[in-house]
């Protein structure tokens, strides 16, 4: 049973009843995740902060978006929807300006820890070009696009608020199946779209020639993909790195596994995973759909290639 600790704006914890039900939506491809929950109405101060508990293990904190307070003939109820702390950086502008061989220490002292967020590591990698910011650019795009230059991933901020630079990466491995010790599910879909794959880069590397150095993505190429692009690296700084991130996005979109478990799995996104008949190997728990209400929980898990990457 999943546990609530809210905070209010005098910054008194303020406990609820247990949930009438729960609805979080954990995905990598979202910068922030959701919260929508329903309890019991009770009388409290205006709410801003939610800390959400599984057994002594923190799940979920997040930022406290909509409060709604109902009263009708079935009973008064209080919806909350909130959202993890990467709000913070999708919901504030960056002030323009523009950086030269920025580093990543710089832009998470500007842009991620003065809103809480702590970093996962030490890293202080610079960026060799500029970055200008420009009006109108939230923190989030400035951090996303400095990761994308510098480490070919798109950051992601856990539920917990920790930041991740390289998109995030748990030393916690699963396993789904029937044997012992492995998480149980009730059903599996298993999806391959061979339309999101790339066989080749067909890549141009001087102002007067042509796109005549191919970029070649061997598994599709053998497997009868045929679906090519064209790369100007005249135009980019690092043509060939952007040849491979084009195949390795391709290869990562083409191949989900969802499973459908009945129990809270909050907190294991991230991890390498393993589902017992499956022979597809490097997969990782991509995004997380939690559901709770009387008639039950479970959670959807969907898993996704892990394909290695620069930086």
């Amino acid at each position: 049973m999943l546990s609530f600790v809210f905070s209010d704006i005098n910054d008194r914890d303020v406990i609820l009843p247990s949930a009438l039900s729960v609805r979080v939506d954990v995905d990598e491809s979202a910068p922030a995740d959701s919260l929508y929950a329903v309890f019991p109405y009770a009388d409290t101060a205006e709410l801003k902060r939610v800390k959400v508990y599984d057994g002594g293990k923190l799940i979920f904190s997040g930022v406290i978006d909509e409060e709604e307070r109902s009263f009708a003939p079935y009973g008064k109820q209080l919806r909350i929807s909130a959202r993890s702390p990467a709000a913070y950086l999708l919901d504030n502008e960056a002030a323009p300006c523009s950086y030269d061989h920025p580093s990543a220490k710089l832009i998470c002292e500007r842009y991620v820890l003065p809103f809480g967020i702590t970093v996962s590591d030490d890293d202080d990698t610079v960026y060799f070009g500029e970055q200008n910011i420009s009006k109108g650019a939230s923190c989030w795009s400035v951090l996303k696009s400095f990761c994308i230059a510098c480490y070919s991933s798109i950051p992601r901020v856990s539920a917990d608020g920790i930041l991740y630079l390289k998109g995030m990466r748990r030393d916690e491995s699963v396993s789904f199946g029937n044997g012992t010790g492995d998480i149980r599910y009730s059903n599996l879909i298993e999806k391959i779209k061979r339309c999101e794959e790339i066989s080749a880069v067909r890549v141009k590397t001087a102002a007067t020639g042509g796109y005549t150095l191919p970029v070649v993505n061997n598994d599709a190429d053998i497997r009868g993909v045929r679906r090519e692009r064209y790369l100007n690296a005249v135009l980019t700084e690092s043509p060939m790195r952007c040849a491979d991130d084009m195949i390795r996005a391709g290869s990562q979109k083409a191949y989900t596994l969802r499973l459908r478990c009945p129990c809270c799995l909050l907190g294991k996104e991230g991890c390498a995973a393993r589902v017992s008949g499956i022979h597809e190997e490097s997969l990782y728990i991509s995004a997380l759909r939690y559901r709770f209400s009387e008639s039950g929980e479970y959670t959807d898990v969907i898993l996704k290639r892990r394909i290695n990457r620069c930086g």
